[in-house]
């Protein structure tokens, strides 16, 4: 027999085993940490998702400085949308987030670009910067009808802090009649941008890109077979800590205010621009 053989005995075979099995178990990981990952792949599965949803101008060049490069206000004043949202079931669990939406120009492209977003799950949180690059932050939220104890009944409470005592959002709303989500204007892909730092804490991130993901959200029907869908008065206030600017994207102007309950699936994103290409940002 072969030297070369004869040294690979049954250890060795164990040895290779172990490696084999070691490598496709770490494959299977979609997210950290290895072994027993936060997350799997997606789809993402939402449903029964309540939206408070409320579309206003703001002041553009307060906006502009909440944009990345390359990415300008769609619209001047800038329109925005705030979203106040209540997930019971979803991929991650049942939680609450709110955000702001912006309309956007990329690349000739019209987008819904998100500045901010605040949850209270940490794996939808870790999922949503890590996967598309929503710059989520875990905040405190109250959902309701007003005194906890007697209600007042006429109007929807969705109340954002961060931290506790500061707030960042306060939006009512009533729903005064049923209303089209056509109302809401054109569907578009959502951008947002993905940074992840280098390890070594260089100046150029390992990660810098703008990210689309495109959604189709599908409306909840009533015993009558109409959307669950409506419309009515609605008034907002972006506040903010140092930390949190939402100030910056505070509302001039309110377009509407509108709530729905909606089924949605999210998928993987598509890269449409990386920055790491950009020298002169690096310079």
């Amino acid at each position: 027999m072969p030297r070369q053989c004869q040294r690979f005995n049954s250890t060795d075979s164990i040895k290779l085993w172990e490696a084999l099995v070691n490598k496709e178990e770490f494959a299977r990981n979609f997210s950290a940490p290895a072994g027993a990952p936060l997350y799997g792949r997606p789809p993402y599965i939402y449903r029964g998702v309540e939206d408070i949803i409320i579309r206003y101008e703001a002041d553009t060049q307060k906006v502009r400085e909440m944009l990345p490069p390359g990415v300008e206000p769609a619209d001047d004043p800038a329109v925005c949308t705030a979203w106040g949202r209540w997930i019971p079931f979803s991929s991650f669990g049942p939680y609450h987030e709110a955000y702001v939406m912006v309309r956007v120009i990329h690349a000739g492209v019209t987008y819904l670009y998100q500045p901010v977003i605040l949850v209270d799950n940490e794996v939808g949180l870790a999922a949503g910067r890590e996967i598309w690059g929503y710059a989520k932050k875990m905040a405190h939220f109250h959902r309701g009808s007003g005194d906890d104890h007697y209600g007042y009944g006429e109007q929807i409470l969705f109340k954002v802090d961060r931290p506790l005592g500061q707030p960042v959002m306060t939006a009512t709303m009533v729903r005064d009649s049923r209303a089209d989500a056509a109302d809401l204007g054109p569907d578009l892909p959502i951008l947002s941008c993905r940074i992840i730092p280098a390890a070594d804490g260089s100046r150029r991130p390992s990660v810098a890109e703008l990210v689309r993901l495109d959604v189709t959200a599908h409306l909840h029907e009533g015993p009558d077979g109409k959307p669950e869908f409506y419309a009515g008065r609605a008034q907002l206030k972006l506040e903010g800590g140092a930390a949190d600017p939402w100030n910056k994207l505070a509302p001039t102007r309110i377009l509407g205010g509108y709530y729905g309950v909606f089924d949605f699936d999210l998928g993987g994103g598509r890269v449409v621009h990386d920055y790491r290409d950009d020298e002169d940002i690096w310079e």
